[in-house]
């Protein structure tokens, strides 16, 4: 299996979620989804005042924060569990003829280099014809953008028992402008097997860790 990033083992037998990933692992759907909203004002007006897109702002930060959730990292292949060493991610990107692609967005370091890349990706795509654009391993996050209504949750279609089980899912919604915040709506789908909602919970800390490095 192609991947970006090394992998290593985790033994099932003694680790610490035997049990419980034992049990999920034996549910026809065992992914859970949250649905939640997070303060980014002061990721907004960084973004606004640099002239970076807000939508890739939030994506940078999301995925800093999920490299930094040890439980993000884990995957399930040929039924053992693997923690990745890093993440990239995939997005939806709506292309010109109004289909959707599944867009390859690779990590950087700093917002900037994320933001330039990203943009320059999502202008290429955009005229691509193709569902797939780019690389689609296991050791990147899904994402996706629903940014033209407002939003309370959503769940992502999957395959149950394809290479990417345990990829968590992501989706955002519409940014809500609240006299001096920006909320951005979110909506978390992990597998049952590999994280609870404790992990969901610390997945948040970095990510308003993050979030709460762009104040002035």
């Amino acid at each position: 299996m192609q991947t970006r990033y090394s992998q290593e083992l985790i033994p099932i037998t003694g680790w610490n979620r035997e049990e419980t990933f034992r049990f999920f692992s034996t549910f026809s759907q065992p992914y859970f989804n949250v649905h939640t909203e997070l303060d980014i004002t002061p990721l907004y007006t960084y973004c606004k005042a640099n002239k970076l897109a807000v939508s890739l702002g939030y994506m940078h930060a999301t995925l800093q924060a999920a490299r930094a959730t040890e439980n993000f990292c884990y995957r399930i292949q040929n039924g053992e569990v693997v923690k990745y060493n890093g993440l990239d991610l995939s997005s939806t990107v709506l292309k010109d003829d109004l289909n959707v692609g599944f867009t390859h967005f690779p990590y950087h370091e700093t917002l900037e280099d994320f933001c330039r890349q990203g943009a320059e990706i999502i202008a290429e795509v955009k005229k691509s014809t193709k569902l797939f654009n780019g690389y689609q391993g296991v050791d990147l996050l899904h994402m996706t953008t629903l940014p033209w209504f407002k939003f309370k949750g959503m769940e992502h279609a999957f395959a149950l028992n394809g290479e990417e089980a345990g990829v968590p899912k992501l989706g955002f919604g519409q940014l809500e402008i609240e006299e001096d915040k920006v909320i951005l709506p979110l909506s978390i789908g992990l597998h049952h097997a590999l994280a609870d909602g404790y992990h969901m919970h610390l997945f948040m800390q970095n990510l308003e860790a993050v979030v709460a490095t762009y104040k002035s």
